[in-house]
Order: C-alpha cells, then sequence, then structure tokens
C-alpha cells in the first residue's frame, strides 16, 4: 500500500509505526480541509458563471419530477440568495462525477455559505470548521429566512463554538424570534398536516434489495381502524387457509391479498359502483431477470434482478408467484439483438421494452435513475418530414426528463457506440463514456 506524503515522497502504510502513522493521518485531516474548501469555491464560481439572464428560467429543486416528494424550495439556495441558470446543475454534476441530486446540494451550500452564512463561511476559509459540517448547517438553515440565518450566524460566530450541540441550540434560538410559527411540540398529538403515506424500499448488504419495504401511514384514525381491521380479518382468513406464518407476517401478506382484490371507487358514479362487482387493480409491472435453472433450483438465495425493485432472491419472487400468481404474467424472452423500423415518432411495445432492458438506467453521465419510467429519447432527433425508419432501437436510448430537456434545450449531444456505450459532448466541448459498469471523463 503506497501512499505520498507532504512533501510527495513515496512510503509503505505497513512500515509506518505509530508516530509516524499519526502524523501521517493529521496530514490527511488538514488535505481533506483544504480539498472540501476548494470544492465550495469551485461551486460558489460556477454560480456566479451561470446566471439567470433575460428572463430565463432558473435551475430548481422542484423541476424535477423525481424530487417533488421532498418539497423543497424551489430554486437552489435560501432566502437571499441569487438565482443560478437552468441545466448549468447538468454540467456541474457530469463535471464533478455527482448525481443531479449532489450537485444540486453542493451548489445550494455553497450560495447559502457566501450570501447567508459568510461568517461560518470564513470559518470554512481559514480551515477552522470542515467544508462537511459547513454544508450541513447550510442545509439545517436553509428554510429560514435570510434575517434569521444572518442573527444564526452571527451567533454562531459571537460564541466561538461549533460543535454540532452548540450548532443546534442556537439554529433553535433564532427559529424560536424568528419563526415562532414553526415551532411545535414534537411529543403533541399529531394532525391533518402530518397526513402521509410513504414508502421505503429496505437494503440489505452493499445497497442490494431485500425484496422488503416499509409502508408508514399517518391518517384519519377511523379510516386507519377501518382499514386494520380488515387486515387483521384477511389474516385470519390467510391461517384459516392453512397459511402457517406469523400473526404479523400474515397481516403485512394481507395487504397484498386487499390490493389484489379491491375494486376501484368511482366518485361520480358511487351509487352505480356500490352495486357493481369489484374490478381488480392493474398491478406493478416489474421485469423479473433470472433462469428457470435458478428460479426451479435448490438455491432459494440466489439473486434475481428486477428493473424496479433492485436484487431479490429467488425465495422472495416465488413467494411472490404463489400469491399473486393470478396477476403474473411470464412474458417471452426479449431478443435485444431484434432489428426492426417503424415509421412513427413513439416506437411499439416490443421496441420500448427491448432498449429498456438493454439499458437499465438514464445513459446521461452518472445518472443512475432506473429506465423503467424514462423517455425513450431519438439519439438523432426524429424528423417529421424526414426518412422512414427513423425510430429504431439503435437510435434509442433512455433519459431521465430532466437529462432528456438537458439534451434537448441546454446543448448536450450524444451518440450510441457500436459497443453499446455512449459518448457525450457538452457545449463546452468535454466528453463523457457512459458504460454499464459507470462513467468516465475522456478529457
Amino acid at each position: 500500500m503506497i501512499e505520498i506524503d507532504a512533501t510527495h515522497t513515496p512510503f509503505e502504510v505497513t512500515d509506518l509505526d505509530a508516530g509516524c502513522l499519526l502524523t501521517v493521518i493529521s496530514e490527511g485531516r488538514g488535505r481533506a480541509l483544504v480539498t472540501a474548501r476548494r470544492e465550495l469555491r469551485l461551486a460558489h464560481q460556477w454560480c456566479v458563471l451561470n446566471p439567470v439572464v433575460d428572463g430565463g428560467n432558473p435551475a430548481s429543486w422542484s423541476d424535477d419530477p423525481a424530487l417533488a416528494s421532498l418539497e423543497l424550495d424551489d430554486l437552489l439556495g435560501g432566502d437571499g440568495t441569487p438565482a443560478v441558470a437552468a441545466f448549468a446543475v447538468e454540467e456541474f454534476a457530469a463535471a464533478s462525477g455527482l448525481t443531479r441530486y449532489s450537485a444540486m446540494a453542493m451548489l445550494a451550500a455553497a450560495l447559502d455559505l457566501h450570501h447567508r452564512l459568510p461568517r461560518l463561511w470564513a470559518q470554512v476559509e481559514a480551515l477552522e470548521v470542515p467544508g462537511w459540517k459547513a454544508r450541513r448547517v447550510a442545509e439545517v438553515t436553509r428554510k429560514v429566512s435570510a434575517e434569521a440565518a444572518a442573527w444564526f450566524d452571527d451567533e454562531l460566530e459571537r460564541g466561538g463554538r461549533y460543535g454540532w450541540p452548540t450548532i443546534e441550540r442556537v439554529l433553535a434560538m433564532a427559529v424560536a424570534k424568528f419563526h415562532p410559527e414553526l415551532i411545535r411540540d414534537k411529543t403533541g398529538p399529531l394532525t391533518k398536516a402530518d397526513w402521509d403515506v410513504t414508502l421505503t424500499h429496505q437494503t440489505g448488504p452493499e445497497g442490494t434489495a431485500s425484496g422488503t419495504s416499509t409502508l408508514d401511514v399517518v391518517g384519519d384514525s377511523l379510516d386507519l381502524s377501518r382499514f386494520y381491521d380488515l387486515i387483521c380479518e384477511e389474516a385470519a382468513r390467510l391461517k384459516a387457509a392453512g397459511d402457517t406464518d406469523t400473526i404479523e407476517q400474515r397481516k403485512a401478506k394481507a395487504l397484498g391479498s386487499i390490493a389484489e382484490t379491491q375494486g376501484t371507487f368511482d366518485y361520480e358514479g358511487a351509487s352505480e359502483a356500490a352495486s357493481a362487482p369489484a374490478r381488480p387493480r392493474r398491478g406493478l409491472r416489474v421485469f423479473v431477470h433470472t433462469t428457470l435453472a435458478d428460479l426451479f433450483g435448490p438455491d432459494d438465495l440466489t439473486l434475481a434482478d428486477t428493473d424496479r425493485l433492485g436484487p431479490i432472491l429467488i425465495e422472495q419472487l416465488t413467494d411472490w408467484l404463489q400469491r399473486h400468481g393470478s396477476i403474473a404474467s411470464i412474458t417471452p424472452v426479449i431478443d435485444l439483438n431484434r432489428t426492426g423500423t417503424v415509421d412513427r415518432h413513439d416506437p411499439p411495445v416490443w421496441m420500448a421494452d427491448q432498449v429498456r432492458l438493454r439499458d437499465p438506467r438514464c445513459v446521461f453521465p452518472h445518472c443512475t435513475r432506473s429506465s423503467a419510467d424514462a423517455d425513450l429519447d431519438h439519439i438523432t432527433a426524429y424528423d417529421e418530414t424526414g426518412p422512414p425508419g427513423q425510430t429504431n432501437p439503435e437510435n434509442l436510448a433512455p433519459l431521465c426528463r430532466r437529462h432528456h430537456l438537458a439534451k434537448t434545450f441546454a446543448g448536450w449531444r450524444y451518440r450510441r457506440n457500436r459497443d453499446g456505450t455512449y459518448t457525450w459532448h457538452n457545449k463546452h466541448g468535454h466528453t463523457w463514456l457512459v458504460t454499464a459498469l459507470g462513467t468516465l471523463q475522456l478529457d
């Protein structure tokens, strides 16, 4: 394990004694402070170089449908920060090797530190406060007004302490002083303002999906009580039918049984719907990639890959098929080498499925969004008056909506290479190669 010390001299880590090792660790901390400061400096300068001009659209959190549920402020930074031009985030993300969300977070923190928390930024410049902590402070103070942020910044410097308990205490004081309406007893009763339903897919070791998810619900007491009773009744029916799982497991499985049989309520024709038979809901379309040998083999711990839920165990897949076989369907194996063209803009189902299976993620540099819900972009733009056969697998690629817009309006261009990789160029002349294993910047 070869490393380089502060004098640019190579050394073997395993040759260090305790004293030398601590010296190198201290040097590493200093370099980390400098690196974090440099990242924030560069992020802010990128914001400076990309202002909103001539009535253009600003970059924002809410222009990405995938982030809408986070209910973040519209513009990147907090109150009092300047707007940044639309699509500036995409170029910064590609150059930094970050996802779009991480790039937005970095740019927003740089804006907040320079314009709302200048005293804290001075501490970062002096290498007294690490960049990660300053970014976190910028994040937790983003919701408060510019006036409250300035007061918080002054109080934090006056105290001279930057430990996290101090930060939380001073922020609580700022909220109480400038935003008393936001103060609420967290131990008090929940209200209608807290109603929500959230679904979280759990992950196992190294980020692999486990086939188990969490559904959290806060709602009307009567509605939830009635629904809970229905769950318990269904769990009892499962036991009567021979299910040997625990009551807790049967209650969880009851949700699937209820979803399978529940009809769709027609609010405009409720009286007619009351007497009509229940209509089965359309199931979630999930492609599972496995082989018959794995599916019916002796090892239930083998992984199968899905397009929406990530890797799952064969054990989980067989359980799904047993419990929901009535709404499961097996599609023929899709030939990823199939060729063909159509003389229209939208591809047929077989072609759309082929492209999404061929490229399971958005093919923009560093993007990790699933292609299951992505747009299918014509690499060479579709021309209504152009030649026939423009819609074909080689001219289609999945792009999430935001990166589809960036390609269309922000000067990005790309091509699909013969080996299935993608070469991207931005308007500044930088080049990226997107492969199945990740993104490489070629310049």
